[in-house]
């Protein structure tokens, strides 16, 4: 028996319908799934583009379901399958990996709930505390680019890796900061730009550019890596957008930014990362 399979029926191919019902996929994902390589049938007509497939990839079909289920993107469950035929142990750790960042977002999404809840209950937000500073001109490195929410780790690091190659050594003149000029997330593409204080002798190059950022007063709130998390963060910028020194002067030309104060990857979820800031009119 192979799933519920018998070893007589194993020794034929199934037709697409009759594989779609074994294995509780539609015939549209198997398509799909046959279009990117994740799941090639055993046999295609050439004469008419029927597909057909063994009755030994039931087991992996169902795999492939459970894991859509556990939320996995296909290019994750087609590297935990290339995983599983060289060492359970990668596909096993792959799986935990998955499961430790389901729990981060179901975190980030009830910090994110906690704050709508504060909102229509007419409350006052506890979590964040909102300052005002006022921050100098400064003459800044500055790549810009338009990308959607999951190209903003790529970008980032492209960036910090050119701004410390172009410095060469030389300390930055201020921190690394984001600011997003338009919206960014899975359906909108910014733009979006990094820039980061720079001495007076740092020229252009092909790829950076060097700008004054104005000076300007501002009000931010600080907030831990388990609070930027996506969505979490997003209470965060309701939080200072809607915050009385905000709502007091509006009308800045300059667009919201996150103004970092540590390196992501180098602390732990309780610890600060950065400033979620609005500059005030």
């Amino acid at each position: 028996m192979i799933g519920d399979v018998t070893l007589d029926s194993a020794r034929q191919l199934l037709t697409i319908g009759e594989f779609a019902q074994q294995t509780r996929l539609t015939a549209k994902a198997l398509r799909l799934y046959d279009e990117i390589g994740l799941l090639r049938p055993a046999d295609v007509d050439p004469s008419n583009g029927h597909r057909r497939y063994g009755a030994g990839q039931v087991r992996a079909a169902r795999l492939i379901g459970m894991l859509r289920g556990a939320d996995l993107s296909l290019a994750e469950i087609g590297l935990l399958l290339a995983e599983l035929d060289r060492n359970r142990d990668l596909a096993t750790a792959r799986l935990d990996r998955h499961l430790i960042e389901l729990e981060a977002r179901h975190t980030s999404r009830r910090f994110l709930i906690r704050h709508i809840h504060a909102i229509l209950r007419e409350e006052d937000h506890p979590m964040f505390s909102i300052q005002t500073r006022h921050v100098p001109a400064q003459r800044v490195m500055s790549i810009q680019r338009r990308l959607r929410a999951p190209e903003t780790d790529t970008f980032v690091q492209e960036a910090k890796a050119a701004f410390a190659s172009h410095l060469d050594g030389a300390p930055p003149a201020g921190p690394f900061i984001l600011i997003f000029h338009g919206v960014v997330d899975y359906e909108s593409d910014g733009p979006l730009e990094a820039i980061l204080g720079c001495p007076d002798d740092v020229q252009v190059t092909d790829l950076i550019g060097i700008r004054t950022e104005p000076a300007h007063d501002e009000a931010f709130t600080t907030i831990t890596k388990a609070q930027w998390d996506y969505p979490a963060i997003l209470a965060a910028y309701d939080a200072v957008a809607c915050s009385p020194e905000a709502i007091a002067r509006p009308g800045s030309r300059l667009s919201c930014r996150e103004v970092y104060i540590a390196e992501p990857r180098a602390i732990n979820h309780d610890e600060l990362i950065c400033d979620v800031a609005f500059p005030l009119g």
